[in-house]
């Protein structure tokens, strides 16, 4: 029957008796009556007839097969004469079932279909399909261009600026904070693609709203720098805090390396601090260069402006270089901040830490800054699915998954991240008092709280570089000492006759270095300047091997870290017990050698054990072990009880200022939820009689952006009820700053459904799988606008079911709508 519902009622084929002059459809009209005869038979087939005519859909004749095979809910491999095609249905369940399972692939799809149907795999099945599903997913992107467009959502920078509620859909009245936005950033090697000679065509239209074109990240390389503008990037840390030796991606010889068998070698991304992804670049035939963190930078510089705080696991050295690129003036003008995520702190100095890490920056509330971490966890899965695929198909694949990422999970779990972060602020809150009489019974008061954190900072610096003076006073004592040693010489041959050597190239050191430090009299073992040099040589002994010790156990930390990383295969877990075994031996030489060295100070300095360095959780403890005075121990600061005390102090306060802004984006997502509602219920019904099936998609958009809207509501609901006056949000809608793409519109509230409209004569009754997501996401309709009344109740909307019940109607009219119908 469902192949006669495409054939036009004038057309449909008449049953005729032997006589040529009866047919069923007279019957029907009334015009001829019907014989019964005793055979029966009859019955059935009127009865179908009566079906065709009922039932029937006008449509028009197609004229190419290409666009007859899509009403039909199939897509063809081949505009002309196809002998193949593959049902709509399966391609959108691919799609679908990719997107949550990225190491799925199209090869492994095939073969799963082949099992399906008790079929043989044929290896040009995989070939076909990808060009159906190429095709099919260019009428999804047509389609969602078309939507945007009517919308006026099609601006390249749109999603960038518009991309998270919680941060960008500002309000008016609401309380200005020392970071308008928290942002982060990192990179990752897991999707590095196959070096391809044939890129195929098209090959830059595929990234969408979030990769960047290499173009605009390469005027960001040291070379186009200099050429454009004439500043390069400087080399030279200012202040620096020992960073560039710990970190890889501050160490240019590593980053500039990587296999010549990779085009792409990874992803460079930004996020909100909620987790929706900004930005992605690739990071091409090199590790993570200087040039990936900047062009991302000024882009996010250009889209939010000022008052930005930025994530990174090299923020600290980072923030260097934008300071020595053109970048400077820019960021020091609007008043961006680099930071360090929590994570990574373990491996950053106390001073980095001080300056950089989340606890003791103003302002940042309770953020980690890591979700990076989080979202690489999840991508880790889509390199297998893309390392051979084309540039083309490389980049769709990236694109729509982050997409699909931002919307079904970022989004739906927004409430949650909002909650859980109210409810760990408010748990801080509660050590108040207990705080207040640790600070009682320790003698501390605020003010001596927040001055130690500048007295730690001063004793810091002071570590950070050896003056040149007393660096010229132990090499000259060095040289004499050498002198002296090589001077009683006892031994014969060739190795008197080295050692002789040896000794007048010492002599003329001393003597050069006499000079050049005007020093008239040699020092000798009982002049005080000797000993004074001899005291700087072992503090210098022993300040590195403190360094080296410190080394050791940084790598052993990271190590650590991903040895339980999922993702991570049998020879790398192997390969990074192997190097654990190996780092473990070297911390024991590195500790005999710290040990010896501390002992060999007057007063000796503290002996380590074996358990104690393996505990060591945070580098914070080894600045202290390299105090040259030997009186770290006893600054106030310095004490561990007075450590911890600082910590809950600070900790204290970023729950506060993670309350403070918790108020403000909450207000701002309840905000975004009606005024999105409203704007896409007014859009649909200004086009719906103009264009009906443009009209539906966008209800399909509308319906899609909402679906999580009920959940976020009686979340923010449910934690207000539970929390009682704690709960210091306002859960009334207020008013857009800047309202750009949203236009409310209070007057419009419902608007009629397909079922009450007449659809061209275009459509089919071609079940429609575009809206399978929609589907699944069916338990949600009750109330599709997702928004309660103020006891947290629902209203439904009337008619909803008719929208998925008329869905195949209008599945043809969706793809020609796509199309271009010259083409077919």
């Amino acid at each position: 029957m469902n192949n006669i519902h495409d054939i036009p009622d004038d057309e449909v084929d008449e049953w005729q008796d032997d006589d040529g002059d009866f047919t069923y459809g007279d019957v029907i009209d009334g015009a001829v009556p019907i014989d019964i005869s005793h055979g029966g038979g009859e019955m059935q087939d009127m009865a179908q007839a009566l079906s065709d005519d009922l039932h029937g859909k006008a449509r028009h004749t197609d004229t190419y097969i290409a666009s007859c095979l899509v009403g039909q809910g199939l897509i063809p491999c081949s505009p002309w004469k196809p002998k193949q095609a593959v049902s709509i249905r399966v391609l959108e369940m691919f799609r679908l079932a990719r997107l949550r399972c990225p190491a799925l692939g199209v090869q492994a799809w095939i073969k799963t279909l082949a099992d399906l149907h008790g079929t043989a795999f044929k290896p040009y099945s995989a070939q076909r399909f990808t060009i159906c599903f190429d095709l099919y997913f260019e009428i999804l992107d047509n389609a969602e261009k078309r939507v945007k467009t009517a919308l006026g959502r099609d601006a390249p920078d749109w999603c960038l600026k518009n991309g998270c509620p919680a941060c960008t859909y500002k309000l008016k009245g609401e309380d200005k904070l020392i970071f308008a936005m928290l942002l982060l950033m990192d990179g990752n090697h897991s999707l590095k693609h196959i070096l391809r000679k044939d890129k195929g065509f098209d090959e830059d239209d595929a990234g969408g709203d979030y990769l960047m074109f290499r173009e605009r990240v390469d005027r960001w390389t040291k070379e186009r720098l200099a050429e454009e503008v004439g500043i390069p990037i400087s080399d030279e840390p200012e202040n620096s805090s020992g960073c560039e030796e710990r970190w890889k991606n501050l160490t240019e010889e590593l980053t500039a390396k990587m296999w010549g068998i990779f085009d792409e070698t990874g992803i460079f991304v930004a996020l909100c601090r909620h987790g929706f992804v900004l930005l992605v670049a690739d990071m091409v035939r090199s590790g993570e260069l200087a040039k990936y963190p900047l062009a991302i930078v000024n882009a996010l510089l250009d889209a939010f402006g000022a008052d930005l705080g930025i994530g990174y696991d090299i923020g600290c050295g980072h923030s260097t270089t934008i300071r020595h690129s053109p970048l400077g003036p820019k960021a020091a003008r609007l008043n961006l901040k680099m930071l360090v995520g929590a994570f990574h702190g373990h491996a950053h100095n106390r001073k980095c830490q001080l300056d950089y890490l989340a606890t003791y920056v103003l302002g940042l509330g309770l953020e980690d800054l890591e979700g990076a971490e989080r979202l690489f966890s999840r991508s880790n899965g889509l390199s297998r699915s893309v390392q051979y695929a084309s540039f083309f198909h490389q980049r769709q694949a990236i694109r729509t998954y982050f997409a699909h990422l931002d919307t079904f999970k970022t989004y739906a779990n927004l409430s949650t991240f909002l909650v859980n972060n109210y409810k760990q602020a408010i748990e801080i809150l509660d050590t108040e008092e207990s705080l207040k009489y640790a600070m009682e019974q320790a003698g501390v008061t605020e003010d001596m709280l927040k001055s130690r954190i500048q007295e730690e900072k001063a004793y810091l610096n002071m570590l950070l570089k050896e003056p040149q003076e007393e660096t010229d006073q132990m090499e000259y004592y060095q040289l004499l000492f050498d002198e002296a040693f090589g001077e009683g010489s006892t031994a014969n041959g060739n190795t008197r006759r080295h050692a002789r050597e040896n000794y007048n190239k010492v002599v003329e050191a001393v003597q050069a270095t006499e000079r050049r430090l005007s020093i008239e009299v040699r020092w000798t073992s009982e002049d005080k300047e000797w000993t004074d040099a001899a005291e700087l040589v072992v503090n210098r002994r022993y300040r590195r091997a403190v360094d080296s010790l410190e080394a050791l156990v940084v790598k052993r930390l990271l190590e650590l870290t991903k040895v339980n990383q999922s993702g991570l295969g049998y020879k790398v877990r192997k390969h990074i017990a192997k190097a654990l075994q190996v780092r473990s031996k070297a911390i024991w030489s590195a500790l005999q050698r710290y040990n010896s060295a501390a002992l060999a100070l007057d007063p000796p300095r503290q002996h380590l054990s074996w358990e104690e360095v393996i505990d060591y959780a945070f580098l914070a403890d080894f600045d202290i072990l390299r105090d040259p005075t030997g009186n770290a121990t006893i600054r106030a600061w310095a004490d561990p009880a007075a450590r911890q005390l600082l910590d809950s102090y600070h900790k204290l306060k970023r729950a506060k200022e993670e309350i403070q802004r918790l108020d403000i984006e909450i207000r701002r997502v309840v905000t975004y939820m009606k005024d999105e509602r409203e704007f896409l219920l007014a859009k649909e019904a200004e086009i719906l009689p103009d264009d009906p099936t443009l009209a539906f998609f966008i209800g399909k958009y509308r319906r899609q952006r909402g679906q999580y809207d009920q959940i976020h509501t009686k979340c923010f609901y449910a934690i207000r009820q539970k929390l009682g006056n704690r709960f210091t949000a306002d859960l009334t809608p207020g008013e857009r700053a800047d309202p750009t793409s949203v236009s409310p519109s209070p007057e419009t509230d419902v608007i009629p459904t397909v079922s009450q409209q007449s659809h061209p004569a275009s459509t089919a009754s071609v079940s429609g799988a575009m809206d399978v997501d929609m589907d699944l996401a069916s338990d949600n309709e009750g109330s599709e606008n997702g928004w309660l009344d103020g006891d947290g109740s629902s209203d439904d909307d009337e008619g909803e079911d008719a929208w998925g019940e008329e869905l195949g109607e209008v599945m043809e009219g969706g793809a020609l709508l796509a199309l271009d119908k010259q083409g077919g």
